[in-house]
Formats: C-alpha cells, sequence, structure tokens
C-alpha cells in the first residue's frame, strides 16, 4: 500500500529528489520548470521505482549501474534498471518473476508493456488500485503520460500490448 500510496502523491508531478537527474539529462531543465520539462522525459520507469522504494523494495548493487543485477538511485546517477524501461524488465523478470496469470497481480505491482513489434520493453506502470481478478480489474498509474487510474491491464491487452506483471511481494529483497 504504500507504493501505492506514493504513486498517489507524486503521478501528476515529480520528485525532486528522484529527478534531477532526468532533467538535466535532456539538457537545461529543471524539475521547477514543470510540464515543458517533464514532458521531455521518458520517466516511466523512474516513477514506478520511485514507488517500489517508497513501498519497502531495497537497493540491489551489481558490478556497475549498468548491471541488470543494480536497482537504485545513487547520487551521482540511477542505475540503468531504475529509470530504463526495458532495463527494469530485465531486473524484475530476474529478481520477482514475471507473473503466471493475471490473477495474481495486486496494488503496488509493477507492469512492464512492450507497445510495438520489437523485442523491447517500452513502458513502465504500476497497479494502483485492484478490484478483482480479471485484467479489467487491475488500474493502472503511470508516469511519460501522467494518469491515474484511467486505464487498466485489459486496455493494455486490447491494444495488443506485450504484459508483464510482477509479484513484488514475491521478490528477493
Amino acid at each position: 500500500m504504500a507504493a501505492r500510496d506514493y504513486a498517489y502523491d507524486w503521478w501528476n508531478g515529480r520528485n525532486p529528489v528522484y529527478s534531477t537527474y532526468y532533467a538535466e539529462k535532456v539538457g537545461g531543465c529543471k524539475v521547477s520548470d514543470g510540464r515543458t520539462c517533464w514532458n521531455k522525459w521518458n520517466d516511466c520507469a523512474n516513477f514506478v521505482s520511485q514507488a517500489l522504494y517508497a513501498g519497502g523494495m531495497k537497493f540491489k548493487y551489481g558490478a556497475s549501474f549498468t548491471s541488470d543485477e543494480s536497482w537504485n538511485f545513487g547520487s551521482l546517477i540511477p542505475s540503468h534498471t531504475w529509470g530504463g524501461a526495458h532495463n527494469f524488465y530485465k531486473h524484475w523478470k530476474t529478481r520477482a518473476g514475471v507473473a503466471s496469470t493475471v490473477s495474481d497481480l495486486q496494488t503496488g505491482d509493477a507492469v512492464s508493456l512492450n507497445t510495438d513489434t520489437d523485442p523491447d520493453i517500452d513502458h513502465t506502470v504500476i497497479i494502483t488500485r485492484n478490484t478483482g481478478n480479471s485484467s479489467a480489474n487491475k488500474y493502472i498509474t503511470q508516469h511519460s503520460w501522467d494518469h491515474r487510474e484511467e486505464r487498466t491491464l485489459a486496455d493494455m491487452f486490447s491494444q495488443g500490448y506485450g504484459v508483464y506483471g510482477y509479484e513484488i511481494d514475491k521478490a528477493t529483497n
């Protein structure tokens, strides 16, 4: 529930503790610039990583910040897996495993989406409301295109997306 609460608090904003790196990466952008700055980022995995961390998931450290084993936010640069959708997928499919059915997914679980025909993951969301076992009952919250519970996993399936959810409560911590 703490991951959900964090997502509720920040779905339509940017936490400057975690966002300065992304603002600076696009050059000349400040978190305080608001949407004109935020719209330049691909912030989805960064947002979901923040929520998972707020929900109690612990940092992991690998050989380097580009290692798929690393998942952390450092003072100079976040790990590859913290803020990159495909890298996030590679980390969490190992750390938590991909859920075998959508009914296994609950509030606070992360989901990776492949929105096109290439093998790379393109987007990351978090389930913030769960009203039942079907994909139509799994409401998602996201950044990059800021939305809070306007869509469900059923919407993602209906668009033909590859959907990979992680039971975060079963992840190694």
